[in-house]
């Protein structure tokens, strides 16, 4: 199937980019710290993801 790896890679860049925007609303909204963290946390896992499956 060589066509699943670059969809994936595809909805993995989405959602590190939906991620960011969160991330960035947050902080301009003046969030809590843990909600910035949380989400921020879950960028990085998003992009060690993304990082590992584009290799």
């Amino acid at each position: 199937m060589p066509n699943s790896e670059p969809a994936s890679l595809l909805e993995l860049f989405n959602s590190i980019a939906t991620q960011g925007e969160l991330v960035r609303s947050l902080k301009a909204g003046n969030a809590s710290k843990d909600e910035i963290d949380s989400a921020v946390k879950m960028l990085v896992s998003l992009k060690m993801s993304y990082k590992a499956a584009a290799g």
